[in-house]
């Protein structure tokens, strides 16, 4: 009368297994009271685990590597295909969702050209994701000379390197 009903816990992680039960005063050895269990084969899964992505459903939810999975990896929104996500747009998996990377450092995902791996042009774009735009380095800045008599022609010995034009300088170096 006062019998309990045990079940099987092949993975010693104290959940057994509904399938295997035994009726009996005490539990036998290698059996529990909890019969909830969803892989007595590891106990890496059980209803009190959290769900890591291992494949497995490890908190006996039904799914296994949900994106709440402590280890999960945040991906960023790649709308562009350059290889540098939005970081205003992301969510976490386990496994790389599709049109989402690992990176989320681009500054206008918009535009293919413009990622912190590219290269700085004259162009009015922040095309390096620096936080600069058309700064000296771009690639296709120029060399501009002090011209201070205003005859359209400057000193060689005083010069700037810059996008655009500076008040002052021009193009010739010849004076």
């Amino acid at each position: 009368v006062d019998a309990s009903t045990w079940y099987y816990d092949a993975d010693s992680d104290t959940y057994g297994n509904a399938s295997v039960s035994t009726v009996s005063c005490s539990a036998p050895a290698g059996y529990v009271a909890d019969n909830t269990d969803c892989n007595d084969g590891t106990s890496a899964a059980n209803p009190g685990a959290l769900e890591v992505c291992d494949g497995i459903d490890n908190d006996c939810d039904g799914t296994s590597d949900e994106p709440d999975a402590i280890d999960a990896s945040t991906w960023y929104a790649d709308a562009d295909s350059d290889l540098y996500g939005d970081a205003a747009t992301s969510q976490p998996a386990c496994t790389q969702p599709a049109g989402y990377v690992a990176d989320g450092t681009d500054c206008d995902d918009a535009r293919y050209e413009t990622n912190p791996g590219a290269t700085e042009y004259c162009n009015g774009y922040d095309d390096d994701c620096d936080g600069t735009v058309d700064e000296a380095d771009a690639a296709d800045s120029a060399t501009w000379y002090a011209d201070a008599d205003s005859d359209l022609y400057g000193d060689a010995a005083v010069s700037m390197v810059e996008c655009y034009q500076p008040t002052g300088y021009v193009s010739d170096s010849t004076d």
